[in-house]
């Protein structure tokens, strides 16, 4: 397959996605066909131009880690979290010994 039959197979399904122009006078017949195209072009026009804005960043990144929000919390959260684990796991194995072994 050479680039120009890709180049017009891109180039024709571009041309199919875009509507057909269904705005036009010869397109109503009735009133209330009129008064229903009414509502539709009343529908796009509120729609916003462009592309959308970009939100604004949430969660435990935005907070901790981006901007002048930068701070040492995520570090002592680590720790905290190690110890809390480590804590849990010594503790377990400390109870399966003295389930087998006498007290020490």
């Amino acid at each position: 397959m050479n680039f120009g039959t890709v180049a017009r197979r891109a180039y024709s399904t571009s041309r199919a996605a875009l509507p057909p122009a269904i705005g036009s006078t010869k397109a109503i017949g009735s009133p209330k066909d009129a008064a229903r195209m009414a509502k539709v072009v009343n529908f796009y026009k509120g729609l916003p131009n462009g592309s959308a804005p970009g939100g604004k960043a949430t969660g435990y990144k935005a907070r901790h880690f981006d901007g002048k929000n930068s701070d040492m919390t995520p570090v002592f959260q680590t720790i905290g979290a190690v110890f809390v684990l480590s804590y849990t796991i010594d503790y377990h194995f400390h109870l399966k010994h003295h389930k087998n072994v006498a007290h020490h």
